[in-house]
C-alpha cells in the first residue's frame, strides 16, 4: 500500500495509513443508501456469465466509423494535420508541445522526420498553449515559407515566419524565424491559433477571447483588441512599423485608431479551427461555447457573432452593452448534452466518401460526435450526426488530394469509413425498454438475472443526494485485471447497471425509481444509455437525449421541488473519460469494504475474486490494499476523506490527460503540494472575493474551490447534472481548508 504523507499534517498519517489500511474489517457507510432487489442466493451462487447479447448494438448506427491510418506511427497530443501544397504529398502534423512532424503520405510509413522544433520557447504551462496552428505560403514550392502560431513566456500568442532548409526539404531553417506578431494573453485558455491561406492569398488567423471565463474584459465585442477576432493579413508586404500589411479592403480600416484594421470578423470565444473550402472559398470556423451552446459559423467580410452579448444564437448577458449592430447567428449550434467542445472542421472535397462531397464535417471534442452539414442558397437542407467516435477529436485535415484525416489526442490519426450492414435493423434490434435487456427476471421487482453482482462504494459519486442501487454483469470468468491503485481493465460484454432512487428520508420501500443507467463495453467502446421509470414503475423506457424534468422531495425538512438531469450518452462521456479509465467506481480504493451479500457480509475484494471475476487474482489480503475511507465513518480523517471526495467528483475534468488538463490535478495520490490547488489563482474566473485563490489554507472565504462546490449556476462543480449544492462536502471541505497548515 503507498500512502503520500505529503497529503496530511505529520500527526494526522498514523491514523489515515490506519484508515486506509483496514477496508476489510471496518463497518462501512454510505450516505447514499443501497436499495438491495437481488435474491441473496444470488450471490452465493458463484459465478454465472451473463449473455448481455442485446445490448451489444446501437440504438442509433452511423453510417460512418474511424480507421486508423498511418497505424506505425503516434503522436503526442497532435492538433494539426495538413500539406505543403508543393506537389510532394507529403503531409505534416503539429504536436502542441512544439514538433512538427513530416512524412510520406502511405499508410505503411514508418517513421517520421522532424521538420521544425520550437519546444523551448513553447510555452505549456496553461493546458491550452502550446504550438497551436500552421499555414504553409500558397506559393511555398518558390519560397519556401510557412507561419506558425504558438504560445511563449511572458504570456502571448506568436505568429511567425520561418523557411525551409536550403539543403533538406524535410527540415524548416530554425534560424530563419521572423516574428510578425506577438499578441499579449491575459489568461492561459482561449488561445485560438487556427490560420490558414484564404484563396486571396492572405493569412486568416483565429483568436480566442483572452481566456477566462464570461469574457470578463469584453474583448468579443471590443474592435480596439485583436482578441475574439479573425485577423486578416498580408505576409508579402510591409505596413510602416510592422512585419506584415493590413489589406485595404479589410472592413474596419477606415476607424483609424478606433478599431484594429486587421480584424475581419470578431463577437468570437474560442475559435477552434477554422477552414476555407477549397471549391467555394467559404470560410468555416468552430467557436467553442461557455456553458450551453456550440457553434459552428460562416464567416463574412465585418460579421458581429455576438460573444459575450450571446452564447450561439441565444442571450448570454442580459447586462452586456448592446452594439445596436445584427449578430450574425451560427449556421448550426448544439447543447451541450451533445457535447462540451466543438471542433471544427472542413468541406470535404475528396474521393473516398463521395456521397459526402460538399458536406461540411465538424465534431466535439468530448463526445467524439461527428456531424455533417450541407447548405443550399444560404440555408441549411442538412445537419445531421454521421458518427460516434469516442476519439477526442482536435482538427480535420486534408492532404493534397483532399482526402480527410482526423487528429486525435489518443495519439492517432484517422479516416472515416463506411460502416458495414443494414443500420436500420441494427437500430431495431436494440432493447428500448429495461425489460427487453435481459439482464433483469422481474423488471418492476428490479430483481436482475442469477449472476449479476451487486457492490457498493466506500465515497459515492454526489447525485443530488439521491440513494442508488450498483450491478455488474460480466460476460464471462477470470475477465477483469485488476490493478492495485490504477483503473481496472473491463471485457467486451461489461455491462454495469446504475438504478437511481428519488431521495427520500422514508424506507426503502417507498422510495421512487427514477432511472436505471446502462454503461456498457461493446466493439466500438464505451456506451452510456439512460432508462427513464415509467409512472406505474413497471418499467423503464430508453431516452434518445438529455431531458430535465421536476420532481418533488419529501425530506426531514419538508417538501420541495427538484429537476432531475437525465443524462444523453455525450454526457455520460463527459465523466466516463479517457483519464478515469472510462469505469467510475469499480476500482479497488471504491470496492476495498464490507458488503451483505443476504446470507454473508464480506469483503468486496475477497469476495470478488473468490467468485472467479479477476484474471489474476490480486495475492494478497484485501487489509494490504488501498481503500477510500468511507463517507459515512466519522473518525475517518478529514485530509484523507476530503482528498477522496475530490477524487470521485472532480478527476474526470482535473487530472493528468482529462479535458481540462493536470492543473489543478485533484487525483488522491497527488501530493497536495504538486495539485496546483495551493495559493494558486483561479483560470476561470472568480466567484468569491477578488483576492480568492483555488485553495487558500486556514481561510475557507478566500477559497475558490468551495465557492464553486456551493453555488449552483454556469460555473458550478462539477458542471454536469447536478441542481442541488453537496452541503454536507462543502463542509467537509470548508473544515479541510479551515484545519490546513
Amino acid at each position: 500500500m503507498r500512502v503520500q504523507s505529503a497529503f496530511f499534517p505529520a500527526v494526522a498519517i498514523a491514523a489515515v495509513v490506519a484508515v486506509l489500511s483496514l477496508g476489510a474489517a471496518r463497518d462501512e457507510a454510505t450516505r447514499d443508501r443501497s436499495v438491495q432487489t437481488w435474491e441473496p442466493s444470488d450471490a452465493e451462487v458463484g459465478f454465472v456469465g451473463i449473455n448481455t447479447s442485446r445490448l451489444m448494438g446501437d440504438p442509433e448506427p452511423m453510417p460512418l466509423e474511424p480507421r486508423r491510418v498511418f497505424p506505425r506511427l503516434k503522436f503526442q497530443r497532435p492538433l494539426e494535420f495538413t500539406h505543403a501544397g508543393d506537389g510532394t504529398d507529403r503531409v505534416f502534423v503539429v504536436e502542441q508541445h512544439g514538433l512538427i512532424h513530416v512524412f510520406e503520405n502511405r499508410d505503411d510509413v514508418e517513421a517520421t522526420e522532424v521538420f521544425l522544433d520550437i519546444r523551448k520557447v513553447v510555452s505549456r504551462r496553461g493546458n491550452e498553449e502550446g504550438l497551436l496552428g500552421l499555414a504553409f505560403h500558397p506559393k511555398y514550392a518558390e519560397n519556401g515559407q510557412f507561419f506558425v502560431y504558438y504560445s511563449t513566456t511572458p504570456r502571448a500568442s506568436i505568429v511567425s515566419r520561418f523557411r525551409v532548409s536550403a539543403g533538406n526539404p524535410n527540415r524548416a531553417d530554425r534560424p530563419s524565424e521572423e516574428v510578425l506578431m506577438r499578441i499579449p494573453q491575459p489568461y492561459s485558455n482561449h488561445n485560438g491559433g487556427s490560420m490558414k491561406f484564404g484563396p486571396d492569398g492572405y493569412l486568416y488567423i483565429g483568436l480566442g477571447d483572452g481566456g477566462a471565463a464570461h469574457d470578463p474584459h469584453g474583448h468579443g465585442q471590443k474592435l480596439g483588441t485583436l482578441l475574439g477576432s479573425i485577423l486578416r493579413i498580408d505576409v508579402d508586404r510591409e505596413d510602416r512599423g510592422k512585419k506584415y500589411a493590413v489589406p485595404k479592403d479589410n472592413p474596419f480600416v477606415e476607424l483609424g485608431q478606433e478599431a484594429r484594421g486587421e480584424i475581419w470578423a470578431y463577437g468570437l470565444r474560442n475559435v477552434w479551427r477554422l477552414s476555407f473550402d477549397r471549391r467555394t472559398g467559404e470560410l468555416w470556423v468552430g467557436d467553442v461555447g461557455q456553458n450551453r451552446y456550440e457553434e459552428i459559423n460562416l464567416i463574412t467580410r465585418g460579421g458581429n457573432y455576438g460573444w459575450n452579448i450571446r452564447e450561439g444564437s441565444h442571450l448570454f448577458d442580459p447586462t452586456a452593452r448592446q452594439t445596436g449592430e445584427k449578430l450574425i447567428d451560427p449556421v448550426v449550434e448544439y447543447f451541450q448534452s451533445e457535447g462540451r467542445s466543438v471542433t471544427g472542421g472542413l468541406v470535404y472535397r475528396g474521393r473516398q466518401l463521395p456521397e459526402f462531397d460538399g458536406a461540411y464535417f465538424y465534431a466535439d471534442y468530448v463526445s467524439g460526435n461527428v456531424w455533417i452539414v450541407r447548405m443550399e442558397e444560404g440555408e441549411v437542407i442538412e445537419n445531421r450526426k454521421v458518427a460516434a467516435t469516442d476519439l477526442p477529436i482536435t482538427a480535420f485535415g486534408e492532404d493534397e488530394s483532399g482526402e480527410m484525416v482526423l487528429t486525435s489526442f489518443d495519439g492517432h490519426l484517422y479516416r472515416f469509413q463506411h460502416v458495414q450492414g443494414d443500420l436500420r435493423a441494427i437500430a431495431a434490434a436494440f432493447p428500448r425498454k429495461l425489460s427487453e435487456t435481459g439482464l433483469f427476471k422481474s423488471v418492476a421487482d428490479l430483481k436482475p438475472v442469477a449472476g449479476i453482482i451487486p457492490y457498493d462504494v466506500n465515497v459515492p459519486l454526489w447525485s443530488d443526494g439521491a440513494d442508488k442501487e450498483r450491478l455488474i454483469a460480466l460476460p464471462a470468468r477470470n475477465s477483469v485485471v485488476f490493478d492495485a491503485t490504477g483503473h481496472w481493465q473491463f471485457p467486451v460484454g461489461t455491462v454495469l447497471i446504475k438504478t437511481f432512487y428519488r431521495p427520500s428520508s422514508g424506507e426503502a420501500s417507498n422510495r421512487w425509481r427514477l432511472e436505471t443507467r446502462l454503461f456498457l463495453r461493446n466493439n466500438r467502446g464505451w456506451q452510456g444509455y439512460a432508462y427513464k421509470w415509467n409512472d406505474e414503475q413497471t418499467d423503464a423506457e430508453l431516452l434518445d437525449g438529455a431531458l430535465v424534468e421536476p420532481y418533488r422531495v419529501s425530506l426531514d425538512r419538508g417538501t420541495t421541488q427538484r429537476e432531475w438531469c437525465y443524462p444523453s450518452g455525450a454526457d455520460c462521456m463527459a465523466c466516463h473519460a479517457k483519464s478515469t479509465g472510462f469505469v467510475l467506481g469499480l476500482n479497488t480504493r471504491q470496492l476495498n469494504r464490507s458488503f451483505d451479500y443476504g446470507t454473508k457480509r464480506a469483503n468486496q475484494l475477497e469476495h470478488l475474486d473468490e467468485a472467479g471475476m479477476f484474471v489474476e487474482p490480486p495475492g494478497r489480503p484485501a487489509s494490504e490494499w488501498d481503500a477510500y475511507p468511507a463517507w459515512g465513518n466519522a473518525s475517518a480523517p478529514v485530509d484523507a476523506l476530503s482528498r477522496a471526495y475530490l477524487d470521485v467528483n472532480c478527476v474526470s475534468c482535473h487530472a493528468e490527460g482529462a479535458l481540462h488538463g493536470p492543473r489543478p490535478d485533484f487525483s488522491f495520490h497527488t501530493p497536495l503540494a504538486r495539485t496546483a490547488l495551493l495559493n494558486v489563482a483561479p483560470g476561470q474566473g472568480r466567484l468569491g472575493p477578488p483576492d480568492s485563490n483555488l485553495v487558500v489554507p486556514g481561510d475557507p472565504r478566500r477559497s475558490e474551490l468551495l465557492w464553486r462546490m456551493k453555488l449552483r449556476g454556469p460555473r458550478q462543480m462539477p458542471p454536469l447534472a447536478s441542481n442541488v449544492p453537496d452541503e454536507e462536502a462543502v463542509e467537509l471541505l470548508r473544515r479541510w481548508i479551515r484545519e490546513m497548515k
